[in-house]
């Protein structure tokens, strides 16, 4: 085996790895804010001097049933799609902007996650460095014109005037 297979088998590999692994992690937290809920709910006081910015966090999060449901569905969806090979980098595009909230989440209000979503934000910028090449096709390259483009016929037409 040559070295430029090896490199696209491992390329390949850390690919799937990593679209397999940020997948398996959305869809349990995905889950996780639909059955039994990850954040808390119900009426709550908050005492700034006894409890941390992490249960403040928890509390606003577990306000509206709503809102988790729309969080869920964002993660699930994007969990889904990267299962699928021909839609992984769309998911990976949805996934990247929810991964980069979870971890700024974390570290300002010292939930204790902050390891885990770093990993999965990293993870998500290395695949889209990835597949930077067929991203640049799709948004910052110029359209490729064709040589045989369609004119419109010109059609001559006579008005007699008497």
């Amino acid at each position: 085996m040559n070295k430029k297979s090896s490199l696209k088998k491992l390329r390949m590999s850390t690919i799937t790895a990593f679209r397999w692994y940020l997948a398996l992690t959305f869809f349990i937290y995905g889950m996780a804010k639909i059955y039994p809920g990850q954040f808390s709910t119900g009426d709550f006081i908050f005492d700034s001097t006894k409890d941390s910015a992490m249960q403040l966090a928890w509390h606003f999060f577990g306000y509206s049933h709503t809102y988790n449901l729309f969080i869920a569905f964002g993660e699930l969806t994007a969990a889904l799609l990267l299962l699928i090979p021909r839609t992984a980098t769309l998911g990976n595009i949805i996934y990247l902007p929810i991964t980069v909230n979870i971890t700024i989440l974390n570290y300002c209000f010292g939930i204790p996650a902050l390891g885990i979503s770093s990993v999965l934000t990293l993870m998500s910028i290395s695949l889209l460095l990835f597949e930077y090449k067929k991203l640049r096709m799709i948004f910052l390259a110029n359209p490729v014109i064709g040589k045989e483009s369609i004119q419109p016929k010109k059609i001559k037409k006579q008005v007699n005037i008497n």
